[in-house]
């Protein structure tokens, strides 16, 4: 991830901190206590799920999943992140998984067409024996040519550490896997 996306990432954080503190104080200053511990949970519920993607390992693939967040955000997209699994299981580095990551959720993100009602984006991780395995789910109307010639270089890049990235459509769904061998434990 560069930096000014790093940056951008943090000012979207303070405005939503200070955002978050104004509406806390109006709701006060209403003597509307009530929609205040609302709008409390709510918020913590919001800063909560960032903390999931904050607290993923490795770095890198912490970095490539913040990014798709924010990203996200600007078109009004939801990131459903279920982490079943630890990415730093993986035999990929983390910089290489990170980045193959990156690539693939820059091209769905970018294939969402704004009249989609489906407007969410699951990213899964999850383990099985021997393997580690990120499945990204998402509306086919996002799936493009471009994202097709994505996959085929990332795959060609995971090829490298033993894994493989496909794309499937059914019924109305595109999904990515990545499906990685596991680092010898031992």
């Amino acid at each position: 991830m560069d930096t000014e996306m790093f940056l951008e990432i943090i000012r979207m954080q303070r405005h939503d901190f200070l955002n978050h503190i104004q509406v806390i104080s109006g709701f006060l200053q209403l003597n509307k206590i009530e929609q205040a511990r609302h709008y409390i949970d709510e918020a913590v519920m919001q800063i909560n799920r960032f903390g999931e993607f904050t607290r993923l390992k490795p770095p890198e693939v912490a970095a490539a999943l913040l990014g798709a967040r924010n990203q996200a955000a600007k078109y009004g997209i939801e990131i459903d992140l279920q982490a079943g699994g630890n990415p730093e299981t993986c035999l990929a580095p983390g910089k290489d998984f990170g980045l193959s990551l990156q690539k693939i959720l820059d091209k769905v993100l970018s294939g969402f067409l704004p009249e989609s009602e489906d407007r969410n984006l699951r990213v899964s991780f999850m383990e099985e024996p021997g393997k580690f395995i990120c499945r990204l789910g998402f509306p086919i109307s996002a799936s493009s040519n471009d994202l097709n010639k994505s996959i085929e270089a990332v795959n060609q890049s995971m090829s490298a550490w033993g894994g493989n990235v496909v794309l499937t459509e059914t019924e109305g769904l595109c999904e990515v896997l990545f499906c990685l061998p596991q680092k010898e434990t031992g």
